[in-house]
């Protein structure tokens, strides 16, 4: 199961607020409650390439959520 602050940090940014500073937190949390979980190397991934309104090779909103989503998914060991 995700950590209380894995929870609130990504649903954060799953709510819509689409700003550098969630997506900062979010990638905080990874960094220091899941290091070397490869569960999560997509999502981390995502959160460094994170720049919203941007084209290829840079990863906006909704990839970040699908991100998002699917590491959830990976950690809880279930869908949605």
């Amino acid at each position: 199961m995700p950590n209380e602050r894995f929870e609130l940090a990504a649903q954060r940014v799953l709510a819509g607020d689409e700003s550098v500073e969630a997506a900062q937190k979010l990638e905080g949390v990874l960094l220091d409650d899941y290091p070397g979980d490869e569960r999560l190397d997509d999502l981390l991934e995502a959160l460094a390439l994170y720049a919203p309104g941007q084209a290829a090779p840079y990863v906006g909103a909704e990839g970040l959520r699908t991100a998002i989503r699917e590491a959830l998914t990976a950690v809880t060991g279930r869908l949605g």
